[in-house]
């Protein structure tokens, strides 16, 4: 992309400007998606490149090529818009990977989905990189993620330890496994293997090439230990 800014109205093209992106040919034509879809299609892009403290509501707009006003009939404020991008990211992903019922009763299919999930995430560097743009909400509650994410990390944690408590009454998970400590482990594998992705792939990246991962391998690896130590055949 060149230096000019896409907000100059000098710049060439600027009239079918994105907000620093362009609405090229893989791109439908603005008014082609439903109103709303197109600004959280839009957000999710954004937030994934700039960040929620980097992004404006203005910027959003443009990129959607619908006017701000227009943008607060569909979402009274940017934190109201940045929920529903995290809350779609979360809907989604447990619809189309961790939503199978026989998961609350089998850890094993359970954990083999979080390894899915993780290779999912490859192929969507955006909504990793707004995931991960929420840990400064740990520390703030404030924040407007931070309620999401306390409710996620919990949720995600929640699935994995209920689900081992029902293998032990069913009889395919060792009965002195430590459950919840388990769970916990595999929520922070995955999120510190996406930030160690995320740094490693960033364009003119400083990170070591130590630093690389696929994440994938490393969550099959830790999940195929947890079965060779905890389950029962």
């Amino acid at each position: 992309m060149s230096g000019i800014s896409a907000h100059d109205p000098a710049a060439p093209g600027a009239g079918a400007s994105t907000g620093g992106r362009w609405r090229g040919p893989g791109r439908p034509p603005a008014g082609s998606e439903d109103k709303r879809e197109r600004i959280l299609n839009e957000a999710v892009a954004l937030f994934g490149a700039h960040g929620y403290a980097g992004t404006s509501l203005a910027d959003i707009a443009a990129a959607a090529e619908i006017s701000k006003a227009g943008l607060l009939h569909h979402f009274a404020s940017k934190e109201a818009l940045f929920a529903q991008v995290l809350e779609r990211r979360d809907r989604e992903d447990r619809a189309s990977l961790l939503g199978d019922d026989r998961f609350k009763d089998d850890p094993w299919a359970l954990l083999d989905a979080f390894a899915a999930l993780v290779e999912h995430n490859t192929q969507h560097r955006d909504l990793v990189a707004i995931y991960t743009a929420t840990t400064p909400a740990v520390l703030a509650t404030a924040h407007p993620a931070h309620t999401w994410l306390a409710h996620h990390l919990a949720e995600s944690i929640a699935q994995i330890e209920e689900s081992l408590e029902r293998g032990k009454a069913s009889g395919v998970v060792r009965p002195e496994a430590p459950s919840r400590l388990i769970a916990r482990s595999v929520v922070a594998l995955s999120d510190g293997l996406q930030i160690q992705w995320l740094c490693a792939t960033t364009p003119d990246t400083a990170a070591a090439t130590n630093v690389g991962t696929g994440m994938v391998d490393e969550m099959r690896l830790y999940v195929a230990d947890l079965k060779q130590r905890w389950r029962i055949d």
